[in-house]
C-alpha cells in the first residue's frame, strides 16, 4: 500500500494550489520569500595569513523560467555585487527544462563584479536541458565553466586553487584525475553541484572548501523541520543547507535562487552567500 501523503501527491496539491492562486498578488510576494545574504567565515586549509579575509560570493539554482523571473535574477546579481566580492562561484542549474533562456541568464550574470573574476560549474537541469548551449552562453559573457578541471587564481597575496566538477547525474567525480595537478598544501575551492559528492571527495583524502547547492535549502520546510530524505533531491539527501565538515572537507550548502516543481519557497528563503576564507595559521599564530 502507498503512503497516503507521497512526495509526488503533495507537489500536485501544492501545483494546484499554485495555479488558482498564482493570480494573485499577495500570493504572488509571499511564494518568492525575502533574498536573504549569508555570511559565512571558513577555514581553508593551506590559505596564506596575506590571503585571510578573501572573500567569495556564491550564487546557485536560478533556474531561469518556469518559475525564477529576469527580476529575481537581477535581485541577486545586485545583492552580489553589493558584497564587493574578490570573486564569484555560480554552482550550477541555470536553467530547468529547457536550455532556451540560457542567453539571457548569461547576459545577466555578465553584470556581476569581482576583480579575480566570475567562474561557474554545471547542474543536473544544466546537463538534462543541453549543456553545450548553457556553456557556450556563459562563455560568450566571459564567465569560465569548469568541467572537471582546476584554475589558479592569482592575487597580490598568493594563489588559490578553484576546480569545478560536473554534476553527478552525468557521472561521479573523478577526484584524483580532476586534482592531479593540485598539491595537498595549496588552498583549494571546489565547486560541486551536489553536496553528497562531498563523501566521496572526503573519502580522497582531500582537505579543502566544497561549495554546492542543488538542494534549495529542502524548498518546502513546513514548521522548521527538515524534509524526510525521500522528499530531498537525488544526491541532495545528507547535506540540506549551510556549513558542515565532512572529514579533512569544510563544505557550505547554498539554498539557491529559484523553484522547481511549484513556484513556492517555504522556510527555505532564497540565498546570496557571502564566503570569508580564514587562514588556520593565523590561529595558531
Amino acid at each position: 500500500m502507498s503512503a497516503p501523503y507521497s512526495r509526488r501527491s503533495i507537489l500536485r496539491q501544492l501545483s494546484v494550489i499554485a495555479a488558482v492562486g498564482a493570480a494573485s498578488p499577495a500570493f504572488a510576494r509571499e511564494r518568492k520569500q525575502k533574498l536573504l545574504v549569508e555570511r559565512v567565515e571558513i577555514l581553508v586549509p593551506g590559505l596564506p595569513p596575506a590571503m585571510d579575509g578573501f572573500r567569495i560570493a556564491q550564487l546557485s539554482d536560478l533556474h531561469l523560467e518556469p518559475f525564477t523571473t529576469a527580476e529575481d535574477i537581477l535581485l541577486s546579481v545586485q545583492a552580489c555585487n553589493a558584497l564587493k566580492p574578490d570573486m564569484v562561484a555560480l554552482t550550477g542549474d541555470f536553467v530547468t527544462h529547457t536550455a532556451r533562456p540560457a542567453p539571457q541568464v548569461a547576459e545577466l550574470l555578465a553584470q556581476l563584479k569581482a576583480p579575480y573574476g566570475v567562474y561557474a560549474s554545471l547542474g543536473n537541469h544544466d546537463f538534462a536541458s543541453g549543456a553545450p548551449e548553457v556553456i557556450r552562453a556563459l562563455t560568450e559573457r566571459n564567465i569560465p565553466v569548469l568541467r572537471n578541471e582546476i584554475r589558479r587564481i592569482h592575487t597580490d597575496n598568493g594563489t588559490l586553487v578553484l576546480g569545478g566538477f560536473d554534476s553527478m547525474y552525468v557521472n561521479r567525480p573523478d577526484v584524483r584525475k580532476t586534482l592531479q595537478d593540485w598539491k595537498q598544501h595549496q588552498p583549494l575551492v571546489l565547486m560541486m553541484h551536489e553536496p553528497d559528492a562531498a563523501d566521496t571527495i572526503a573519502a580522497a583524502g582531500v582537505r579543502a572548501l566544497q561549495i554546492s547547492g542543488h538542494t534549495h535549502g529542502g524548498q518546502l520546510v513546513f514548521r522548521g523541520k527538515a524534509p524526510m530524505s525521500l522528499r530531498r533531491a537525488k544526491f541532495g539527501k545528507k547535506y540540506l543547507a549551510g556549513h558542515y565538515k565532512v572529514e579533512g572537507l569544510q563544505m557550505y550548502v547554498n539554498r539557491g535562487i529559484g523553484c522547481v516543481g511549484v513556484p513556492l519557497r517555504i522556510g527555505a528563503p532564497p540565498e546570496v552567500t557571502e564566503l570569508t576564507l580564514r587562514s588556520p595559521e593565523l590561529l595558531r599564530a
